[in-house]
């Protein structure tokens, strides 16, 4: 019998013990056993990821941030590294077209296709799919645990309006093209964003560069109101979508950061680009 290993976060917006059981079930009808390992605190899974031996995949049931800490566990080792749905926005399974239920989505990983990639990195730590700066940065920071796990993807855009009021700082991202100036800031591996929304027109895993979006000043508000909600094709002189293989971002004071959904840090330089090692990442077909 194969032999997957299974992290699972008990603390995440879509766990319940039902749905587990169905991940072990599905599993079993295909012949794969599922060794369970529950995280404990932050950082938990990567440290599991890391240590595991002698299984085919390293599953993950929980969400954007459970996959991103398994990820940074695996990153160059070729092991496939399987998402099945289980937290609050789970952009990753619309990036790649998976069924919201976890046990579907384990029946429609368990073929043979993976896709290897290099995920994004800032100062060093690597995301999968987004590191938000500014406005989004500052969301995740406020955001309660209760609101995510209640709300979901919808706890996300509440309190980003609610930060719409606060006064953000002024950022400058150097690129190979010039100064963009914005007051949120988005590099993007993947087009899709707290879970419902796509950031990015052309942004992929496997492009050569990261999708940048920057918005600045009056930009904001319509922005996202009419592109990230209504998919508007929403443009302006303060708007910017583009691609980079890397830039930088500055800001006179400290703003906030998130990758893939959880809070990062606070701080006035950002060096933001692509990973030097790869990720296998299981597909359910060729993307």
């Amino acid at each position: 019998m194969a032999k997957w290993a299974l992290i699972y976060n008990p603390v995440a917006g879509g766990f319940n013990t039902a749905k587990l059981e169905s991940i072990q079930a599905a599993l079993r009808n295909l012949g794969i056993e599922a060794v369970l390992l529950p995280t404990r605190q932050p950082g938990h899974a990567t440290e599991i990821a890391r240590a595991v031996e002698g299984v085919e995949r390293v599953a993950v049931f929980g969400g954007d941030g459970t996959l991103n800490e398994a990820a940074g566990g695996l990153l160059g080792r070729g092991m496939p590294l399987v998402f099945l749905p289980g937290g609050s926005g789970n952009s990753m399974a619309r990036e790649l077209g998976l069924p919201k239920d976890p046990a579907a989505a384990a029946r429609a990983l368990a073929g043979p296709h993976t896709l290897s990639f290099r995920p994004g990195k800032v100062d060093g730590r690597h995301f999968l799919l987004m590191a938000g700066f500014g406005f989004d940065g500052l969301a995740i920071h406020l955001i309660s645990k209760n609101m995510k796990n209640r709300l979901g993807p919808l706890g996300y855009i509440l309190t980003g309006f609610r930060c719409l009021v606060h006064r953000h700082p002024s950022m400058w991202v150097e690129t190979p093209e010039g100064k963009r100036r914005g007051l949120w800031v988005v590099a993007a591996r993947g087009q899709h964003y707290a879970g419902i929304l796509k950031i990015h027109p052309t942004a992929g895993l496997t492009r050569p560069g990261l999708g940048l979006t920057a918005v600045n000043g009056w930009m904001l508000l319509p922005f996202g109101i009419g592109r990230l909600l209504f998919r508007l094709p929403v443009r302006g002189p303060g708007l910017v979508l583009e691609e980079h293989p890397s830039f930088r971002i500055t800001s006179q004071t400290p703003v906030h950061v998130h990758l893939d959904g959880d809070y990062f840090k606070a701080a006035t330089s950002f060096e933001v680009g692509i990973a030097e090692q790869e990720l296998l990442l299981s597909v359910p077909g060729k993307i």
